[in-house]
């Protein structure tokens, strides 16, 4: 996306082109964390418990990220 483009949608919609890019990171982080949570099921319900902590690890990892997320997202969303 251009420079000029950015800034048109950012003129249109009021979020800044950094902030759109953050709720877009953060909804696919939530989406997989739902993922995650099935397919960790899914290990469990096999005994398969290396694969299932495994995906415990990669939830928690995401949520950490999604921490973050929310703390640059808020920041953008507030005009700092």
């Amino acid at each position: 996306m251009s420079d000029d483009t950015k800034k048109q949608s950012e003129n249109l919609t009021g979020v800044s082109n950094i902030a759109y890019d953050l709720m877009i990171v953060l909804s696919n982080k939530l989406e997989g964390i739902a993922a995650i949570e099935e397919y960790r099921q899914d290990a469990a319900d096999t005994g398969d418990t290396d694969c299932a902590a495994l995906f415990e690890r990669i939830q928690r990892q995401d949520r950490e990220s999604i921490d973050e997320l929310r703390s640059h997202l808020l920041r953008h969303l507030q005009g700092s």
